[in-house]
């Protein structure tokens, strides 16, 4: 037993330092975000359904079978459903301010609830329709009273691993920024922590990030950080292992093809009297013909002519680009741009295949090899067909020069990278405010 015992080495005992680890504090998670989501859905289900039943109940709802009044309820509980469920999945989008916008949550309530409006007329079901749109109202305003409470309060801190990565970051309200270390040594809360996957970590640094997984705290790399909160993919790093991850799905892309050629098909005859109307006043404003074509570079770099309402004097010359208070903008032309109604005619384009509603704005052909020059990986644009609008032309607006054209790669690469029908969906709902405010026009 005396020989066991001497052959089995005794345990070292730690050192001061590892001593010191031990007894610091932990890093620890934030508490769970989805007691917030929980209290706003049930929150809003109070407010909006529940809380106005006994202003125009009579009696006591189900207590008697399904009448009127429980037509009423069940229909709100729907409405009310579809209305939350879009916004936070719209909401979740960088640089989307949906709940917080009542011109981007109203499109979404009205079309619910008249939805189901519609359908309880087609099923002659008896209901209240000042209770029903009177909860979408109610929808609206909770959403939007939620939103100013979020961005007022809810703020997320994350660590940083290195300390350096600080100034890189993107300056937001709703984000602070912490060291790592010190937040280890105090022991904090936080929402995750953030570091450069692609950099030479330290092994003391991997062991420290490694625990904190352990601890139940999300690792999450700097540009995907970088791209959930400002929606651009960063160039800088971009390696072929991504190029994958910048592929559509075909299923979605066919399904949106459809779509689209059907509501095109279906508002044509409405915006043919408004084409004529600005097709006259292109041809009363000054000399010339009423459209303008020019080869734009589309999928997979094929060139193709895009339809435009003239907007400049006929025979001008100068750049491919235009300038702001540009002089060979005609009169007319300004008001079109502004409004974005010289891009009407491109759902010709859109009817034959060459563009889409949404996607990447097609450049001139000039221009086009001249970005694909300087940029690099500019033409990753082409993978899917050029939109009427886009991510980049509601983020960021008209751009020519090299620095302002490769934000916008950023901003295409990121619609590339997320396309699909809640992001297109968002766009849309974003493009009628850029159309409404003239934002970005030249």
């Amino acid at each position: 037993m005396l020989i066991l015992r001497k052959a089995i080495p005794a345990e070292a005992e730690p050192s001061a330092e590892q001593q010191q680890s031990r007894d610091a504090p932990a890093i620890r998670s934030a508490p769970q975000r989805f007691i917030e989501t929980w209290l706003d859905a049930v929150g809003g289900f109070l407010f909006c359904v529940v809380l106005p039943v006994p202003i125009y109940a009579t009696g006591e709802p189900f207590a008697t079978g399904i009448g009127a009044t429980e037509q009423t309820i069940l229909s709100t509980v729907v409405a009310y459903a579809i209305v939350w469920y879009c916004g936070r999945r719209l909401d979740a989008f960088p640089r989307v301010t949906l709940q917080g916008n009542l011109g981007y949550v109203a499109p979404v309530a009205a079309i619910a609830y008249s939805t189901i409006a519609v359908i309880l007329l087609l099923l002659r079901s008896d209901y209240s329709r000042v209770q029903l749109f009177g909860s979408g109202v109610l929808a609206v305003l909770w959403m939007t009273f939620v939103a100013q409470l979020r961005a007022r309060y809810l703020i997320r801190n994350y660590a940083l691993i290195p300390a350096a990565l600080k100034g890189a970051m993107p300056t937001l309200r709703t984000c602070r920024w912490l060291d790592f270390e010190q937040v280890e040594h105090e022991g904090g809360r936080v929402d995750a922590i953030v570091t450069d996957l692609a950099a030479d970590l330290g092994e003391q640094q991997v062991s420290a990030l490694a625990s904190a997984a352990i601890a139940g705290v999300p690792v999450l790399d700097r540009r995907y950080v970088m791209e959930t909160m400002t929606g651009r993919t960063p160039l800088g790093g971009l390696t072929p292992n991504e190029f994958g991850a910048l592929l559509p799905s075909r299923q979605y892309l066919v399904i949106r093809r459809a779509i689209e050629l059907a509501l095109t098909i279906t508002v044509m005859p409405f915006l043919l009297l408004a084409l004529a109307v600005i097709a006259l006043l292109v041809r009363v404003s000054s000399p010339g013909p009423i459209f303008f074509v020019q080869p734009r570079v589309g999928r997979r770099g094929r060139v193709f002519r895009m339809i435009k309402f003239r907007t400049m004097y006929h025979g001008t010359n100068g750049p491919n680009f235009t300038e702001a208070s540009d002089p060979r903008v005609t009169r007319i032309g300004h008001f079109l741009r502004r409004t974005r109604l010289d891009e009407v005619p491109q759902l010709f384009n859109v009817l034959r295949g060459d563009m889409s509603w949404v996607g990447p704005r097609p450049e001139a052909s000039a221009l086009d090899q001249q970005y694909v020059r300087d940029i690099p990986h500019f033409a990753l644009r082409g993978i899917v067909r050029p939109g009427v609008t886009g991510w980049a032309q509601i983020n960021q607006g008209y751009a020519h020069e090299t620095d302002a054209m490769r934000a916008k790669l950023e901003y295409d690469l990121y619609y590339l990278k997320h396309c699909s029908l809640w992001l297109d969906l968002v766009i849309v709902l974003r493009t009628f405010a850029v159309v409404v405010g003239g934002i970005g026009a030249r």
